[in-house]
């Protein structure tokens, strides 16, 4: 799944990792108060992708500030959900976080 604010990233996401099953773009400057339309969008669609325990692959480009929200919003522990960054020319995964590497 691919989450695209500011710019495009799917067609990029589709070469390196494969077609997304679900692509939310808002490919524009959004404003603060769009951010919770958007998160319930990506969370909805989350929520849809993991039904029946499904580990879901997430690109996310866009506002930190709204990456962090919707990361509140899925929760440690609620879903399966297995992120990519842009890192060096690549989408690569970042290491799942577990609440024992916080205690």
């Amino acid at each position: 799944m691919v989450l695209e604010v500011g710019r495009p990233i799917a067609a990029d996401v589709e070469k390196q990792l494969g077609k997304p099953a679900r692509v939310i773009s808002y490919p524009r400057a959004v404003v603060e108060q769009e951010y919770p339309i958007i998160i319930k969008e990506v969370y909805q669609a989350v929520r849809e992708l993991a039904s029946g325990g499904q580990e879901v692959t997430l690109v996310l480009s866009g506002p930190v500030a709204l990456n962090f929200m919707l990361g509140q919003a899925i929760g440690l522990g609620h879903f399966k959900v297995l992120v990519y960054q842009f890192s060096a020319g690549a989408y690569r995964p970042v290491p799942p976080l577990r609440r024992e590497d916080l205690f």
